[in-house]
């Protein structure tokens, strides 16, 4: 049996932000045409996790959406702790109100950490998250962090704001976060490249994959979802071994994308999928489907 130490869940593919590297806005920009909300069905999921999800991690976040803006996330959440998951939500906080963030952190126990995605301080931090709104973001962090969950502040650093990370973290203090996280980023290119910081504040992975980039030679990276943390299921209903192959730009480059029904959780089950052999196969030789991204 394929390991499974944790689940990475994508609630919803909807967002209110535009972040320049993000693969939602990407692909809405080239094919706006071909874009599709979608929200998990909570049942389908629930009956495709045929496991026993008891101290499973389980990050709910995605590739294109933020996750509180599934319509049914506390529903949602509720279901998983009643089954013993321990959870990570991944969000920018961005336009909830404080009722729904104080119905929210009921659902919640010490054990699950939600984590703030804000790279900058309130005069600056628009310049990435683009149409994010600091006043809901900051009621939001100040709702959770009086609640008994685990909170974190994850800051990417860019050429705009590396020179504000300490005023951020002093911020990070005065709301009562119990994490402040500097996360480098590694995914730069021609579209983003103007937000790449200085070498000390660019993730590791940057520099393997411009080596692959450049001389072809095929530099190894270790994925992620060789860890069995990062079991991916998408908004649309969809399995795959983690999120950087469900991103569109590689998914159908993977026999994910190209058998993708044989991966839809409405018609399997989570150990179904796991125990056919071309998904035994595929991890068994994960380093020659792996692509540096």
């Amino acid at each position: 049996m394929i390991k499974i130490s944790g689940l990475h869940i994508e609630p919803t593919n909807i967002c209110t932000l535009k972040c320049p590297g993000c693969a939602r806005t990407r692909f809405i920009d080239k094919w706006p045409q071909h874009w599709c909300n979608h929200n998990i069905d909570i049942n389908q999921l629930l009956k495709f996790l045929d496991i026993d999800l008891t101290d499973i991690r389980i990050n709910l976040c995605g590739n294109y959406g933020d996750p509180i803006y599934h319509p049914d996330l506390i529903e949602f959440v509720d279901k998983l702790k009643q089954q013993g998951a321990i959870l990570t939500i991944t969000t920018n906080g961005s336009y909830k109100k404080i009722d729904w963030w104080e119905n929210f952190v009921k659902v919640l126990t010490v054990n699950d950490t939600i984590v703030f995605s804000v790279d900058g301080t309130p005069e600056n931090f628009t310049q990435y998250r683009v149409n994010a709104d600091w006043n809901s973001i900051h009621e939001a962090m100040t709702v959770c962090a009086s609640s008994s969950c685990k909170t974190k502040w994850k800051y990417i650093p860019f050429s705009y704001n590396h020179e504000t990370i300490e005023s951020a973290r002093q911020l990070s203090n005065q709301i009562g976060i119990d994490e402040f996280s500097i996360t480098p980023s590694d995914r730069y290119d021609a579209q983003t490249m103007h937000f790449k910081p200085g070498q000390q504040f660019v993730g590791e992975r940057f520099q393997l994959q411009q080596q692959w980039k450049n001389s072809n030679i095929g530099n190894k990276i270790n994925p992620m979802c060789n860890n069995g943390d990062e079991h991916f299921i998408t908004a649309e209903g969809y399995y795959s071994p983690c999120c950087y192959l469900a991103d569109h730009r590689f998914y159908y480059k993977t026999p994910f994308g190209k058998n993708k029904e044989q991966y839809n959780i409405k018609n399997y089950t989570l150990t179904e999928i796991l125990s056919r052999p071309q998904t035994v196969e595929f991890f068994q030789t994960l380093s020659k489907h792996w692509l540096p991204i």
